[in-house]
């Protein structure tokens, strides 16, 4: 198959002088270059944007957090898969009808169809690297946690300090933004077991002694506000227990019988 796979078999060519002969010969000159760097960007994102950002992406730094969004981005990109190897085999057994025509429409649809499937062979490949990069940092999180299993019943203890971090972090940007708490991020506090005063207090603290830092041109990097929301999410955690025994009279509301462990 991968004599079809070829240059050659992409060059614009038409039995007519209708088309503008100079961009025809511009564009088969420099496809070939172009073909090949753009096999190089074979996927959305890089691999910078996937780490950083779609891991991380109304998820902060939780790494149970980041985990499970690796398995969703890893499912969604397995099913895209399952998808082209479908395309990509039809393809290749439609292009062998065209592959001894002489003829202009065959010729051409010879052409049409190893296109088809050289764009699909780049979507491939650019789907099995996003899953080998999820792979990577899936590893990596696990590594640097200390997380050497994890399933359901994990993850469910983890969520209580993510979510009064998260609602540490949403204080943060409210007052950084405008000044004041939003009326979501006080409902928000409440549902965890945070007073809002509270949290306002300790953040305007946070932001009052940053400002100072920065004045005195001792900038902080990022990693400070995050262990910032660390230091909140390990100090009120336990408010979530005092609030599940105020509603449901007990701290340990979720029944381990229901999960996947």
């Amino acid at each position: 198959m991968n004599e079809i796979i070829s240059t050659n078999t992409i060059n614009l060519s038409f039995k007519t002088n209708k088309f503008n002969e100079k961009a025809l010969e511009k564009i088969n000159e420099f496809l070939p270059e172009l073909d090949k760097k753009t096999r190089a960007f074979d996927r959305q994102n890089s691999q910078t944007t996937i780490s950083l950002m779609t891991l991380t992406l109304l998820t902060g730094q939780s790494p149970y957090r980041m985990l499970r969004q690796i398995l969703s981005e890893v499912e969604t990109r397995k099913s895209n898969l399952v998808e082209a190897q479908v395309m990509y085999a039809e393809t290749a057994e439609e292009i062998k009808q065209f592959e001894e025509a002489t003829d202009s429409v065959g010729i051409a649809k010879y052409r049409q169809k190893a296109f088809s499937l050289e764009m699909l062979q780049n979507k491939i490949n650019g789907g099995l690297k996003d899953i080998a990069i999820l792979i990577d940092q899936y590893n990596n999180i696990k590594k640097v946690n200390d997380i050497k299993d994890w399933d359901e019943e994990a993850f469910e203890r983890e969520e209580k300090k993510f979510h009064v971090r998260r609602g540490f972090e949403l204080m943060y940007r409210n007052l950084l933004q405008g000044g004041r708490a939003h009326t979501s991020t006080i409902e928000y506090l409440q549902q965890y077991g945070v007073h809002p005063q509270v949290c306002l207090t300790e953040v305007s603290g946070y932001l009052l002694h940053t400002s100072q830092r920065i004045e005195k041109h001792d900038l902080p990097h990022g990693n400070d506000l995050e262990d910032f929301l660390d230091s909140m999410a390990n100090k009120y955690v336990k408010n979530v227990d005092v609030t599940a025994e105020r509603l449901f009279g007990k701290s340990e509301f979720m029944n381990k019988d229901y999960m996947n462990r």
